[in-house]
């Protein structure tokens, strides 16, 4: 019943990933002011501390799961997922370090607003995560079903 449970967890938390995503690339246009730079920096805590989770719920099922440990750390397929997973981590640094810029140059200048450049920089490391988001889902239904290539 704990591998049920912990499945279950880490799925909602993955499409929870998603939709934050989505709405970061959503909300990314011009002429945002303070207060969409607020939101976007909000979802954006949201995401990091999402992502989080799914590790944390991602390392209970590996240890306390049907499957074992075993079966995961043999897995050529899970590697992947994890490899993905921290190369979606090291994108996600950038929007981050940005949403926290733009919030402060907003603070101190009303009309510090980011420019178009900048928004089409953050929101493609956003549309490449989410890309990734979906070879990570790839890996999980792959690495399910086989325990090698």
């Amino acid at each position: 019943m704990t591998d049920l449970w912990l499945a279950i967890a880490h799925h909602i938390l993955v499409f929870g990933l998603v939709i934050m995503l989505a709405m970061e690339s959503a909300l990314l246009r011009q002429g945002m002011g303070l207060a969409e730079v607020k939101r976007l920096a909000g979802l954006d805590i949201g995401y990091g501390v999402t992502a989080a989770l799914i590790v944390i719920v991602g390392v209970h099922r590996v240890i306390f799961g049907a499957k074992g440990y075993v079966f995961y750390v043999e897995n050529v397929w899970f590697w992947a997922k994890m490899a993905t997973f921290a190369a979606i981590g090291v994108l996600s640094i950038v929007p981050t370090l940005r949403f926290r810029a733009w919030r402060k140059a907003l603070r101190a200048d009303s009309s510090a607003l980011p420019t178009g450049a900048d928004i089409d920089h953050v929101r493609g490391h956003i549309r490449l995560q989410l890309l990734l988001v979906f070879a990570v889902v790839t890996f999980a239904a792959i690495m399910a079903r086989f325990t090698g290539f």
